[in-house]
């Protein structure tokens, strides 16, 4: 049973997930702009634009969106942080 926070990834993310997760958060952290960045891939990219969206949905706090979804999912949240420390 794979992690139901990431059930609708494209395969290469459902096999290593938070590898992609790093590579996206270096993408945003390594250029001049990372808003741009963040924008960028938010408009080529239909999952980060959900992810937008939902943030946008639960007041623009990412740190709330995340652990509102964790709950809806019912995965510790915990669980998901430990993995990308």
């Amino acid at each position: 049973m794979g992690n139901p926070i990431f059930d609708n990834q494209p395969n290469g993310a459902r096999e290593n997930p938070i590898g992609g997760i790093f590579g996206l958060l270096n993408q945003v952290r390594n250029s001049p702009d990372p808003n741009m960045a963040m924008q960028n891939l938010a408009s080529t990219n239909p999952q980060i634009q959900g992810v937008m969206n939902y943030i946008r949905q639960n007041g623009g706090d990412a740190r709330s969106a995340f652990y509102n979804l964790a709950a809806e999912k019912g995965v510790d949240p915990n669980s998901i942080l430990n993995q990308l420390r």
